[in-house]
């Protein structure tokens, strides 16, 4: 027992220096995945398509070729959309207004989704890079 009471009385606490390496650490790591995973847009000249549907299933089809880099910008270019939505400086904007149709999760619980090739986009509208080639379709969708 007394070895124990040593052993016990022998260990250290860890240093505050140690704790500082390791959040430098941790941070470093965030900053890389954060790098990897970020959007990279396509410079240059693209053309896509933008599909909208809405909540009874028809829709509209628009084409673009654009220099714009993000698909709230493509978006921005065409006469015949209109959008709307609140912003913020983290996410951009929160679409929930599509050609005057609104679609508010609080309201009536529904949202606009924003889909490339039939999959959800891993970014918002503001945030999605675009890249030539792309079909992208903005959908009225009604909560499960």
């Amino acid at each position: 027992m007394i070895w124990n009471k040593k052993l016990m009385q022998s260990k250290r606490k860890p240093s505050p220096i140690l704790g500082a390496l390791a959040a430098i650490a941790v941070l470093a790591l965030l900053l890389v995945i954060y790098m990897v995973s970020k959007p990279v847009p396509m410079a240059g000249t693209k053309s896509i398509t933008i599909d909208v549907i809405y909540e009874d299933q028809t829709g509209e089809s628009y084409q673009i070729s654009t220099e714009t880099q993000f698909l709230k910008e493509a978006l921005d270019e065409i006469p015949e959309i209109t959008i709307g939505g609140s912003t913020t400086e983290e996410f951009g904007l929160m679409l929930d207004t599509v050609n005057d149709v609104r679609a508010d999760y609080q309201l009536d619980g529904a949202y606009w989704a924003i889909l490339l090739d039939n999959e959800p986009c891993n970014y918002g509208v503001s945030m999605q890079p675009i890249k030539d080639g792309e079909h992208y379709t903005i959908a009225y969708t009604p909560a499960k």
